[in-house]
C-alpha cells in the first residue's frame, strides 16, 4: 500500500523527519548548518553563486550597464525568503491536514540607502531595512486556520539580533500582510 500524501509531502515519512529534527541533536546539527554558498566573479557585474550541488547565475539590470543576463542578488534574496516562507507554510498545513490548491508568495522591498552601496555615502543601510510579504492561498481551510499556519511559518523571532538594530531602535524584521 502506498504511503498516504498530501501536498506532495508524504506524511508518515516527514513527519518522522520532523521528529528526528527534535529527538536527535545530530539530525538537528545537520539541518541547522553551517549552511555555505561560494560566489564568483564572472565578468562584469555578473556573479555565479556554488551551493551544496548547485549553481546560480546572477547580474544587475541593464540601467546598470549590465547584460541583464540573470535575476539579481537582491531579487534573488527576495526569492529566497519567498521560499522560505513557501516552504514553511506547506510543512505547518500539512502537519494540521490541510490540502493546499495553490499558493503564492509575493514580496517586495526597497533599499534603505542604495548610495551607501554605490560608493556616495558613508552611513545607512545599502540592504533591505524590511520586507512586505503578502500570501495568496486557496487551500480547504477557513481563514483563521490558514493565519495560523502562515505566522507559524513566517513570524519574525521575538528576540532580534543586535545586526537589525539601527538608530538605537530595533529595525523590523519582516511585515507579514494578511492573505487576501
Amino acid at each position: 500500500m502506498a504511503e498516504k500524501e498530501l501536498n506532495g509531502i508524504r506524511i508518515e515519512k516527514f513527519q518522522g523527519i520532523l521528529d528526528s529534527m527534535r529527538d536527535d541533536p545530530k539530525v538537528l546539527q545537520a539541518v541547522t548548518g553551517p549552511w555555505k554558498s561560494r560566489v564568483v566573479w564572472q565578468n562584469g557585474l555578473k556573479a555565479k553563486a556554488y551551493m551544496r550541488k548547485h549553481a546560480v547565475e546572477m547580474d544587475e539590470p541593464d540601467g546598470l550597464d549590465a547584460s541583464d543576463s540573470a535575476a539579481s542578488a537582491h531579487e534573488q534574496l527576495l526569492s529566497a525568503v519567498g521560499t522560505c516562507v513557501t516552504v514553511g507554510f506547506v510543512i505547518n498545513a500539512t502537519k494540521r491536514g490541510i490540502k493546499i490548491h495553490d499558493l503564492e508568495v509575493a514580496l517586495e522591498g526597497n533599499f534603505e540607502n542604495i548610495l551607501k552601496w554605490a560608493g556616495h555615502s558613508q552611513t545607512g543601510n545599502p540592504g533591505y531595512p524590511s520586507i512586505k510579504m503578502k500570501l495568496f492561498v486557496k487551500a480547504d481551510a477557513d481563514e483563521a486556520t490558514l493565519r495560523a499556519s502562515q505566522m507559524q511559518a513566517s513570524r519574525p523571532p521575538r528576540r532580534r539580533s543586535r545586526n537589525l538594530r539601527r538608530n538605537g531602535r530595533t529595525a523590523p524584521h519582516s511585515r507579514v500582510l494578511p492573505s487576501e
